[in-house]
């Protein structure tokens, strides 16, 4: 390469450097332009495309981004120190209002120069981050097929609830029964979707809740009419806006941290998160069939009980009823509201985002009603613990990631299908029916939870070491009955 051609690179990564921190620069004057005109289209062009506040991206982080614009009196803001870190440049800023009261935040600036998280914004909205991370609660859980249930006690009651886990919902719940019991105090009406619908539901704010040896105070829990689901309630999305919350299925606890610099533990790998709505999205590729692949973003659900699900507008979009898929069971589900007709089956496999595939992962498809031909989710589906409790997790909203480390049961076979009933391997390497789709629960029938010793000629142990012996189970099924071998030495027929 010629001298001249070197100098010219030289120059111009000069140049591109320069333009970064030049960009990165000019983010507090920006930001203090827009809080004058109160304008936040001024800080289109100085914006990441994961740019959050208090975790939520998307229309969420515009929407609050808007109100802080708004409403916050900044009157002046600039740099005082700037640090280099794997993310980008750290802004220590000085912050000045119009009573000329003085703080400190850090902004972080990708390497494009583009604003990801702004401290203060994030303090407005509850979310506080310290410099380094410290353990606040270690909590024991009760795993049930890799649902998380949490012992907690509102407002002092001495009543113990039961209450699962679920980032598939924004908040806590509970029923009007429960709510009666403990005696919550109403305070204002919300709107909410239910099934078939929205409804006005109620709220009681500024409660107070003990998980373990942590209490969290003014915590907003919503009240429904019935809730329909096991436990008493739930504690959704409380939790992680607040703490980086690390979920162990081999120990069966929750560790809960402050938001700050975090050393994740065992070796693993960081996955993106969006949050536009008030639940995470994780992207991710369906096969089908091999070499079909199909992207989309899906919902990081630890309320709901099956491995995966696509919803309606991206199996129709796809043609994902028509590309191959052969399904083994049919049922109905009731997802925001919606009705819907399901069809279960086995793909060929499943990723998210950069983790390794899953193969033979059991997906459900929505099919087609009047109900759910318009329905607009949002996102294209949602992810079930019976594939999440196959990591132990650290979901981390302040950095918009989750660290996803292989776990115990990550090393065993996916769950599979037999004449309807579903069957799986726990946390301890036991297969037990998980419960039968499209059908329910009969006295001459396996019930849900029972652990198995042997299906047709072959051992749990054959079946975890040989997989391909649960796809001869299958196809053997088809045309004759099948003997499951319980616990306790008992036989029944399918």
């Amino acid at each position: 390469m010629s001298k001249i051609k070197i100098k010219k690179l030289i120059l111009l990564g000069t140049y591109t450097v320069n333009s970064i921190i030049a960009t990165a620069q000019t983010i507090p004057a920006k930001l203090l332009t827009a809080f004058e005109k109160k304008d936040t289209s001024l800080l289109s062009d100085a914006l990441a495309p994961n740019f959050s506040v208090a975790g939520h991206t998307g229309e969420g982080a515009d929407f609050r981004l808007n109100q802080i614009i708004n409403n916050y009196p900044l009157k002046a803001i600039h740099i005082l120190s700037k640090k280099k870190t794997s993310k980008g440049e750290l802004l220590q800023m000085e912050i000045t209002d119009a009573k000329e009261k003085t703080s400190t935040s850090q902004a972080l600036v990708d390497p494009q120069g583009k604003l990801v998280h702004f401290s203060l914004f994030d303090q407005l909205y509850g979310m506080k981050r310290k410099n380094k991370s410290t353990l606040r609660a270690v909590i024991p859980f009760e795993n049930k097929n890799g649902s998380i249930y949490l012992q907690v006690k509102i407002n002092g009651s001495e009543k113990p609830l039961r209450l699962l886990f679920d980032t598939g919902a924004d908040g806590m719940a509970v029923s009007q029964q429960l709510a009666d019991v403990i005696g919550l105090k109403v305070t204002r009406e919300n709107s909410a979707s239910v099934v078939g619908g929205h409804a006005k539901i109620q709220v009681s704010d500024n409660n107070t809740i003990l998980l373990d040896t942590l209490k969290l105070g003014g915590q907003g829990i919503a009240i429904f009419p019935e809730m329909g689901r096991d436990g008493d309630g739930i504690i959704g999305n409380t939790l992680i806006r607040q703490f980086i919350t690390h979920i162990d299925y081999d120990k069966n606890l929750l560790s809960l941290y402050d938001f700050g610099d975090f050393q994740y533990p065992g070796k693993g790998t960081p996955v993106p998160i969006m949050m536009p709505a008030g639940v995470m999205i994780l992207p991710g590729q369906l096969e089908i069939v091999q070499n079909k692949s199909y992207p989309g973003h899906f919902v990081f659900d630890t309320g709901a009980s099956y491995d995966l699900i696509c919803f309606r507008p991206f199996v129709r979009q796809n043609r994902l009823l028509v590309s191959g898929f052969k399904p083994e069971a049919q049922a109905a589900t009731v997802s925001m509201g919606v009705s819907s007709p399901t069809f279960s089956g086995k793909s060929y496999q499943f990723t998210i985002a950069s983790l390794p595939a899953m193969k033979n992962l059991p997906v459900t498809l929505m099919g087609g009603s009047a109900a759910n031909e318009q329905w607009k989710p949002g996102f294209d589906g949602s992810i079930g613990v019976r594939l999440l409790s196959r990591y132990n997790m650290t979901i981390n909203l302040a950095e918009g990631e989750v660290y996803f480390s292989p776990n115990k049961l990550h090393a065993l076979p996916s769950d599979f299908l037999i004449k309807n009933y579903q069957f799986g391997w726990d946390n301890t390497g036991q297969l037990k029916t998980l419960g039968r789709v499209g059908a329910t629960e009969t006295p001459e029938g396996i019930q849900s939870g029972i652990l198995i010793q042997r299906i047709d000629n072959y051992t749990v142990d054959q079946l975890t070491k040989n997989p391909a012996f649960i796809e001869e189970i299958q196809a053997k099924a088809h045309a004759n009955s099948i003997s499951i071998t319980l616990a306790d030495n008992s036989t029944i027929s399918i």
